[in-house]
């Protein structure tokens, strides 16, 4: 039995459609992933400013430590930005997903550079002695309560940005 012609276009329309993914929102999506890598990197890459802090801690270089904190900062800016600069304006929640990215990544910066007051703590505590040493180190651990309620928020802004990648895949079908 023979079909109509209609029947065909129809077929040939409704498969290409499927066919189809949404480009941009696919290299939106494809972005945000790298970022995340660039943040991995930032934090536990091999040779990245969070291991030079490191480091320099373990050898009581305070100064070092400031300065890797200086790079990490620097770099943690570039990454903000360049998801900034992401073009997602006539992406269906495309701005939804880069507030979401910029939230987290401010959070986690903000929760990294605490480590400033806490190296710089670390170096008073380092060269006094007695009950001044004590008093530093006292404000060392209140320095780190401070900085749970800073993991806190990272956690909150995390589950918004994973809920957001989740709602900005299931808009796009991918």
């Amino acid at each position: 039995m023979k079909r109509p012609i209609h029947f065909w276009v129809i077929a040939l329309l409704l498969t290409g459609l499927t066919a189809c993914q949404p480009k941009k929102a696919i290299r939106l999506r494809t972005a945000i992933l790298q970022k995340e890598r660039t943040a991995f990197n930032i934090l536990v890459g091999k040779g990245g400013a969070e291991e030079q802090k490191l480091q320099c801690l373990m050898k009581s270089d305070y100064q070092g430590a400031l300065a890797a904190l200086d790079r990490e900062e620097k770099d943690f800016d570039r990454l903000i930005d360049s998801i900034k600069l992401l073009p997602a304006a006539d992406i269906k929640q495309g701005e939804p997903l880069k507030a979401a990215a910029i939230d987290y990544y401010t959070a986690l910066k903000t929760l990294q550079l605490f480590d400033r007051q806490e190296v710089s703590q670390q170096e008073i505590a380092h060269r006094l002695k007695g009950d001044e040493a004590m008093a530093a180190h006292e404000k060392i651990y209140e320095l780190s309560l401070q900085k749970q309620e800073l993991y806190k928020k990272v956690y909150v802004k995390d589950s918004v940005f994973e809920r957001t990648k989740e709602q900005f895949n299931a808009a796009h079908g991918i």
